[in-house]
C-alpha cells in the first residue's frame, strides 16, 4: 500500500481540519461599543428584495432615486432565468425584473444615479397580459 505524502493528506482534509492547531485571531468591538448596539437605529437594509408588481403598485407615481448597480439573472417561479436590474437607494437594495425598466437601464454604467417612477400598467394589444410602464431618468 502506497504512503500518502503531506500534500495528499492536506488535500484529503477539510479546511477546518487543515487549520487544526493553528492560532487564529480576530478583532471584536470593545465593551463600550458593544453596549451601544441596543441604542442604535436601523439605517440600511442589506437584504436584497425583489420588487413585485404589487410593490410597484403601492409606489405608483412616486419617484424613487437610486443607483443602478447592473443586472443579475434570477430564476422565476417556472425556473426560467430572468434578467433583473439591481438598484440601491438610501435605505435599501432591491431587484426589479420589469422588462421595460430593465431595458431602459441595462446600457447604463454601473453606479449610475437614476430616478424611477412607476406609472401603472398598460394592456398589451398583441399578447395576453399587460406591460408595466416606468419613467426612468438619469440624474446628474
Amino acid at each position: 500500500m502506497a504512503k500518502q505524502n503531506s500534500t495528499q493528506k492536506a488535500e484529503a482534509q477539510s479546511p477546518v481540519q487543515q487549520m487544526a492547531g493553528t492560532e487564529v485571531s480576530f478583532f471584536i468591538p470593545n465593551t463600550e461599543e458593544l453596549g451601544t448596539l441596543d441604542k442604535l437605529e436601523d439605517k440600511f437594509s442589506l437584504t436584497m428584495k425583489y420588487k413585485t408588481a404589487e410593490d410597484w403598485a403601492m409606489l405608483k407615481d412616486q419617484e424613487i432615486r437610486c443607483f443602478y448597480m447592473g443586472t443579475k439573472e434570477i430564476p422565476n417561479d417556472k425556473e426560467e432565468l430572468v434578467t433583473c436590474g439591481v438598484f440601491v437607494t438610501k435605505t435599501e437594495c432591491f431587484i426589479a425584473g420589469g422588462k421595460t425598466l430593465v431595458d431602459a437601464v441595462r446600457q447604463l454604467p454601473t453606479k449610475s444615479p437614476i430616478s424611477i417612477t412607476y406609472r401603472g400598467k398598460k394592456s398589451n394589444k398583441t399578447v395576453e397580459g399587460s406591460t408595466m410602464i416606468f419613467d426612468v431618468k438619469t440624474l446628474g
